[in-house]
């Protein structure tokens, strides 16, 4: 895979992308509910569609980190947890909303590839060793 940032590149290579719940140092994948207190700690267009959706309804979280993103570049870069993308799914795996904490163009197409990534089918992920 090239994202065109090789330490996303050997992140992606080493993790994999989770396809089941979990969570590393390069990403995380959670299940909420509608009107799960959880969904306070999300993006708030995220938030209004897990608040506001009926108990019944499921909900996938999957975020993308830069692991230790420290010193200046970094930090312009990142924000304090050095995020790079969440991802909202609903039951049926369909991409509800998106957000990409990153404004830089190069770490945008980053963003696109996980998404590319995280968009897959189960079957086609690889799946680290």
């Amino acid at each position: 895979m090239q994202t065109g940032i090789k330490a996303v590149d050997q992140l992606i290579l080493k993790h994999g992308i989770m396809a089941d719940l979990g969570s590393d140092t390069f990403q995380r994948r959670s299940r909420l509910t509608g009107g799960d207190e959880r969904a306070n700690a999300l993006p708030f267009c995220m938030y209004q569609k897990v608040a506001h959706a009926p108990l019944s309804h499921q909900f996938t979280v999957h975020h993308f980190y830069m692991p230790g993103s420290k010193g200046k570049l970094a930090s312009f870069l990142f924000n304090e947890k050095g995020k790079l993308a969440s991802f909202l799914f609903n039951e049926k795996g369909q991409l509800i909303e998106q957000v990409y904490y990153q404004k830089v163009a190069r770490w945008v197409k980053v963003c696109r590839k996980l998404q590319q990534l995280v968009q897959m089918p189960t079957s086609d992920i690889h799946m680290a060793a």
